[in-house]
């Protein structure tokens, strides 16, 4: 069976277009879609646009109880069936408050001929040795559900840290490569990550060049992997 997942960034706070992102995720014809950097009524709305089903969970919480809509999460959108969300701390010592508490969301697709994890996270921007610390949290969360097919994707900051990406190698996932996500502008730096498992045959992986109508969108670029 052949899956086509999608990950990018949308960058939320800056209240893009939701309708010309679900625009742009329809015309991929992707499975699912795992997005960082959204908020629940981004995530609500870009779901009822597409007609797909949603899960989203908090990832900080900057502006206190009184602007709680203003809080930014992950969400993980398919037009198949999601079940079992589940939202993992993957940050240490940090309150949930700030930026720098980070967390990964895990759910299940499900279509009829097989089901896929998506195992979606935003790893830190503070530095290399964080970004190990979080991915091999995220690695020992993973492998307790060792019978699944499943991927990992997000934002993972790690632009040319093959010491992060090599810590999901035991998890038996892969990066297959790809084009620079960052800025979407003018990008310069793949900071944006489909890992998908190594015992796929084959595999595509497609990032749009990027210009001026992206960078209306987003400052990062999406992925899309097909394997």
């Amino acid at each position: 069976m052949t899956w086509r997942v999608l990950t990018w960034n949308v960058h939320g706070s800056v209240d893009p277009d939701m309708a010309a992102i679900a625009d742009r995720i329809r015309e991929r014809s992707v499975d699912v879609a795992a997005l960082q950097e959204i908020r629940r009524w981004q995530a609500t709305r870009l779901a009822r646009l597409l007609g797909w089903q949603v899960v989203w969970r908090r990832k900080h919480y900057p502006y206190s109880p009184f602007v709680w809509w203003r809080a930014e999460g992950l969400a993980i959108v398919s037009p198949h069936r999601i079940t079992d969300p589940v939202r993992h701390t993957l940050s240490t010592g940090q309150p949930i408050w700030i930026y720098r508490y980070r967390i990964m969301l895990t759910a299940t697709v499900h279509r009829a001929d097989g089901s896929l994890t998506v195992h979606d996270m935003h790893l830190s921007s503070d530095g290399v040795d964080s970004r190990i610390e979080q991915a091999r949290r995220a690695t020992g969360i993973i492998a307790e559900r060792p019978h699944e097919y499943r991927v990992v994707c997000g934002d993972l900051n790690a632009p040319d840290e093959v010491e992060v990406i090599r810590e999901f190698h035991p998890l038996g996932l892969r990066d297959v490569g790809g084009d620079f996500t960052d800025p979407s502008h003018a990008p310069h730096q793949r900071l944006d990550y489909v890992l998908v498992p190594e015992t796929a045959e084959q595999c595509t992986i497609d990032t749009p060049e990027g210009g001026d109508d992206w960078a209306l969108l987003s400052d990062h670029l999406p992925v899309v992997a097909e394997f």
